[in-house]
């Protein structure tokens, strides 16, 4: 077990609790965590260590990004999973994403079954996958679309890969 994971669990605690009550993941936050995964990551292991750091808050971030690009994540979201792939490298990362998908489907999965939407977000996205319009979101007019905080998705799928 590499010595950085430790700062994952204060990193997980106040990204979660800053995405829940203010929406949003504090820049400062994701910086020093993707430069303490770099730096820590040198020390550790010297220029190889460095190199799986990169590698892995790279393939982070590019698989995080036409995400962010559509709108379906944040830029907080993108740069957390950065820091997380600098701190646990390549090609672990590539585990966390697979587990933070999961976590995040199950997120929306068990969201959309206790607000009563998921045959409604069912339907729609079967419309959407034949290529029909969807008619009954340009007749709600703008509507608050619910946001689901995918930073607890990512300490999930993290953790997850990392202890179990």
């Amino acid at each position: 077990m590499n010595a950085l994971y430790i700062i994952l669990p204060p990193l997980f605690i106040i990204a979660g609790y800053t995405e829940v009550k203010k929406r949003r993941i504090p820049n400062n936050l994701t910086y020093a965590a993707l430069i303490v995964g770099l730096i820590g990551s040198f020390l550790i292991a010297g220029p190889l260590g460095l190199k799986q750091s990169l590698m892995g808050a790279g393939v982070a971030a590019l698989v995080m990004l036409p995400f962010c690009l559509m709108g379906a994540l944040g830029g907080g979201d993108l740069k957390l999973m950065a820091a997380v792939g600098a701190i646990v490298g390549y090609p672990l990362i590539l585990w966390v994403l697979y587990y933070t998908c999961m976590a995040g489907g199950a997120m929306a999965v068990i969201y959309m079954l206790w607000s009563g939407k998921f045959l409604t977000t069912l339907s729609r996205a079967f419309a959407i996958m034949l290529g029909k319009k969807d008619n009954a979101a340009q007749k709600q007019g703008l509507k608050k679309e619910i946001i689901i905080p995918f930073g607890l998705a990512i300490a999930a799928g993290t953790l997850w890969t990392l202890f179990f």
